[in-house]
């Protein structure tokens, strides 16, 4: 009896030290994204935005989406999801400043959920503070390597166009992998909320859709090589939905109108050739990043120190783990080719945001799967180094946190951001100042100042001195204005034209 009160004793107290150690990851990681989450505060609406507040003012929302369907741009869910801020202000009557923060916060949060709701099939047998700490630290490795900060968190085109889809796309890879590596059945619920999201995903660019089809195929091949339960009939209605996102897209009368903005598009060779380069300098600095090594190893040792889902053959687990890491590269190729053959140039870093998380997370996945396939071997190689299994459920999250810490401290973002940090406000009070003074000012033409800061992590572009096109002549519109323009340097902050 007075043994098994020490037994009991000892395990309370480890479980003590691995909570206490995995709280420190969740810390780290937290703090590092609530300083994120602050920066939203001084996001601002800027260029496009202006454009869909304007459009939702005159037509309404379904108005909205059918004058942009038919003279711009097919991808629907941006359509909507970019109209918000107005919707929100139109209905509350509070200033549409306010409601583009609001509506920034809530993807920024819904997006970190999601990445916790997603270690659930990266990690299946973990606790709640498992789950949290490992969603936390993926959310903040990625977002601490993003090719542009402001365009996957503040500003909103940007994350209805790329950051919406990236989430949707990686929680459907992640749903048929796990159900592949464990033979589960997929639910009719889970069919159901893949094939919406497949949908969603799939209206809001020219290349998610591809991928999400390019999943559900290998997910099938997958079935059929393990001799699985192939579950067609699942794997069909995702593949529709997502097909008939994609048609959507393709068939909208707009497309032709952007297109001819590119006369450089359309040379197949060359963009395979410049694809395949700009591929590699992208995976090159997700290599170079520190948080990219310190996050990849963290998998392994987490994958082998908890406990592990079902008994699974490692030759499975290899199979699958080779297949996702192709999946997730050859995906990112895709990316990459498809904006060089439709547009002549470089993918965007708002579309490289949306690669990042594909591919991260595939290497984050296939890694997984590597280390539960040679659990055994690693587990001798830790314990010929004096550290036994026991001892890393505690060992591995605490060094991880520090070294965490260490890696979101330098790398690309926070470095941006402390860079930046000083501008923020000025921005922010001059941002404020150029919306009151052109929502009051009875003039009609008028010349605006120039931001005396520009700190690219809260924006991209500012106004020029051309009256007639992006981004005045939506300013101009939104303001009911005739016509605005930037004015040389020194100028007051809006002022008539003469």
């Amino acid at each position: 009896m007075h043994a098994n009160v020490n037994f009991t004793r000892t395990d309370d107290r480890d479980a003590r030290l691995k909570g206490a150690a995995w709280t420190i990851v969740a810390v780290v990681a937290g703090a590092f994204i609530l300083k994120l989450l602050s920066l939203a505060l001084y996001s601002i609406p800027e260029s496009d935005d202006f454009c869909f507040f304007y459009t939702n003012n005159q037509y309404g929302i379904l108005g909205t989406v059918s004058v942009f369907y038919y003279t711009a741009i097919g991808r629907i869910t941006p359509l909507l999801l970019m109209q918000l801020p107005a919707v929100v202000s139109t209905s509350t009557g509070i200033d549409l400043f306010i409601c583009y923060v609001l509506i920034i916060v809530a993807f920024m949060v819904a997006f970190v959920v999601a990445m916790i709701f997603l270690t659930r099939r990266i990690q299946p047998d973990t606790t709640l503070l498992q789950r949290i700490a490992l969603g936390l630290a993926f959310a903040a490795v990625l977002v601490s390597e993003a090719p542009s900060l402001h365009q996957m968190f503040y500003w909103l085109p940007g994350v209805a166009c790329y950051t919406v889809p990236a989430a949707i796309v990686v929680l459907v890879f992640a749903e048929l992998i796990n159900a592949t590596e464990n033979g589960a059945h997929l639910s009719r619920a889970s069919t159901a909320l893949m094939a919406f999201g497949g949908l969603v995903a799939a209206m809001c660019n020219e290349f998610t859709a591809v991928w999400l089809i390019g999943v559900v195929s290998c997910s099938l091949l997958a079935r059929w090589v393990f001799g699985q339960r192939l579950q067609v009939d699942a794997h069909l209605w995702i593949g529709l939905a997502t097909v008939t996102g994609l048609a959507f897209v393709l068939s909208a009368p707009g497309n032709s109108v952007r297109m001819s903005q590119f006369p450089t598009a359309g040379d197949f060779l060359n963009s395979l050739k410049e694809a395949f380069l700009f591929g590699l300098i992208g995976l090159g600095r997700l290599f170079r990043e520190p948080a990219t090594g310190v996050w990849l190893l963290f998998v392994v040792l987490v994958s082998t120190a908890l406990p592990q889902p079902k008994c699974v053959s490692s030759r499975k687990r290899k199979f699958l783990a080779a297949g996702v890491a192709l999946i997730g590269l050859g995906g990112a190729y895709f990316g990459y080719f498809v904006h060089q053959y439709a547009t002549g140039a470089r993918l965007v870093e708002r579309a490289q945001n949306e690669v990042l998380v594909f591919v991260l997370f595939s290497l984050t996945m296939s890694i997984a799967l590597f280390a539960r396939a040679f659990r055994d071997q690693i587990c001798k190689r830790l314990t010929a180094l004096l550290m036994p299994v026991s001892v890393m459920g505690v060992a591995v999250p605490l060094v991880f946190g520090a070294s965490l810490a260490v890696a979101l401290n330098y790398s690309k973002v926070a470095t941006q951001i402390r860079s930046e940090r000083d501008s923020f406000s000025v921005f922010w009070l001059e941002s404020l100042e150029r919306h009151a003074r052109l929502t009051l000012s009875p003039e009609q033409r008028l010349v605006v100042a120039q931001h005396t800061v520009h700190p690219t992590t809260l924006m991209s572009s500012d106004v020029t001195d051309n009256p007639g096109r992006l981004p005045n002549d939506c300013i101009a519109r939104f303001y009911q204005k005739e016509s605005i323009m930037a004015g040389p340097t020194g100028t007051p902050s809006v002022q008539r034209a003469d």
